[in-house]
């Protein structure tokens, strides 16, 4: 709904007194400012030169809030936020240890907001980043104990710089190398039959007992680590009708790429019958694949739902809270209590 003059008067005559913000505009939220001159008188004068930015912003608002409460088209949603962010928020920086603070309604955060926040574009996009050492599997598994599991620990006999262990010859028939044009990758380490298993995500992978966990073992990694984390996660069921589970790995097999063409992909996860299936976390060789070849899958295989698995960015929730802190910061305590965003 556009909210007009004619809707202004209205809400005056409710309220009582003016809807217009008591201290000169301006573009940042200053509380400490505002709060002296709540409930101020305000002349003939003063209501006039405010006016036009009290119309511009009603109108931004009457746009903006419905877009994101009700809008279902992500870049229109991640192009609409930083504005509000702006008003209400300050830049990230990094703590001394390489990891970032949890700043105010981080539990809201969905997963864009890390790639965006945490700048991860940049860092993502670099084909030529080194494949993970030990140390940085080490860091990982540090982060991991402390907010998700503390009694989870690699192998023994095959460490994560080699996979996991896969059967009783040891390491997954693959090891990471970087891939032109792709980045990190997985290249079969011997010739590969068809119909064989070439990975075993049941001896794998860790599931996240929750979205919320999810989140605090991101901020409790290192910057370039976190995007990493972010770019490995992904989301599954794992039986009919079951829960959305949030799902990674902390060891090379997380390094597996995406064909670029449907010819490519020579694996797909599979249940005991040979069939494709999205709730199965073993994959099997569709061809013979060479030694040296990358092992590539399609990143389809997999339903992403964010939302469903505790992840996905509550914009309803987010949107009208952030929208209620920033009137009432800017001293548009009336006007936020029109359009229904008091408590």
């Amino acid at each position: 709904m556009v909210i007009t003059h004619r809707h202004i008067i209205a809400a005056a005559k409710t309220s009582g007194g003016s809807l217009l913000p008591s201290s000169s505009s301006r573009g940042q939220c200053d509380d400490d400012t505002d709060k002296k001159h709540f409930g101020g008188k305000h002349s003939t004068k003063q209501l006039g030169d405010k006016s036009p930015a009290v119309f511009a912003a009603l109108l931004f608002l009457s746009f903006l809030i419905p877009m994101l409460i009700f809008g279902r088209h992500r870049p229109a949603y991640e192009a609409a936020r930083p504005r509000i962010r702006h008003c209400c928020r300050h830049p990230i920086n990094a703590n001394h240890d390489g990891t970032m603070p949890k700043p105010w309604g981080w539990q809201r955060w969905g997963y864009y907001d890390f790639e965006q926040n945490f700048n991860c574009a940049g860092y993502l996009n670099d084909g030529t980043k080194p494949v993970p050492n030990m140390e940085f599997w080490e860091t990982m598994l540090k982060a991991y104990n402390q907010e998700v599991d503390p009694t989870y620990k690699f192998d023994a006999v095959v460490p994560p710089t080699e996979g996991y262990r896969h059967d009783e010859n040891g390491p997954p028939p693959y090891y990471a190398k970087l891939s032109p044009g792709k980045g990190r990758g997985l290249f079969a380490s011997r010739d590969i039959q068809k119909g064989e298993i070439v990975h075993d995500g049941t001896k794998s992978d860790v599931v996240f007992p929750d979205g919320l966990t999810w989140k605090r073992f991101v901020f409790a990694l290192p910057r370039k680590m976190a995007c990493d984390q972010v770019a490995w996660t992904f989301t599954q069921p794992f039986e009919e009708d079951g829960p959305m589970r949030v799902v990674s790995s902390l060891n090379i097999a997380i390094l597996m790429n995406e064909g670029d063409k449907a010819k490519d992909v020579n694996v797909e996860p599979q249940d005991g019958n040979g069939a494709p299936s999205d709730y199965s976390s073993v994959f099997y060789a569709l061809r013979d694949i060479k030694k040296d070849e990358e092992i590539l899958m399609n990143y389809a295989a997999y339903d992403t739902d964010y939302n469903a698995a505790g992840i996905g960015a509550q914009s309803q929730t987010w949107v009208i809270e952030l929208v209620e802190t920033c009137l009432n910061s800017l001293g548009w305590r009336k006007i936020g209590a029109t359009l229904g965003l008091g408590r």
